[in-house]
């Protein structure tokens, strides 16, 4: 006597193709592109603290964040924590905390200070455009507070 074949259910099977294209990689989002750079100042002196804050031109806006190293190197990460940003146009603004920290009798130096023009979008003149072709390696050269 000779084996039955196995019969599916139609159902299942399409079931499991669904669930399989499902973890495959349909990511409805729309793809970020890495996004990095440097502030500096007229002096050619860098930022050594903060962070940067990128806000889309897009309805509605969206937010992205990176920090600022100590070299004023920064990367960008989108709003859903992704690196990089979603291509498009950005306004910038920079928050910084100055406090005058003293650790053992050290006072810490943080550098120049970014003038406090660039900590609102509505005064802030910094703006990029990121593209899904370009290298999106901005030097942004802002005025100090001093």
């Amino acid at each position: 006597m000779k084996p039955r074949p196995q019969k599916y259910c139609p159902v299942i099977v399409a079931i499991t193709c669904a669930f399989v294209a499902v973890i495959a990689g349909c990511d409805s989002r729309p793809p970020c592109y890495p996004v990095s750079g440097v502030i500096k100042f007229a002096d050619d002196s860098t930022a050594q603290f903060g962070s940067i804050e990128f806000r889309s031109d897009t309805e509605p806006p969206s937010i992205a964040r990176g920090l600022i190293n100590q070299d004023g190197s920064f990367t960008a990460k989108s709003a859903d924590g992704r690196p990089g940003l979603i291509a498009g146009n950005y306004k910038l603004i920079i928050v910084q905390i100055m406090a005058n920290a003293r650790s053992g009798g050290v006072t810490h130096h943080h550098g120049l200070e970014v003038d406090k023009k660039y900590s609102t979008y509505k005064t802030s003149d910094l703006e990029i455009e990121v593209t899904p072709d370009g290298e999106n390696n901005f030097v942004l050269t802002v005025d100090s507070n001093w």
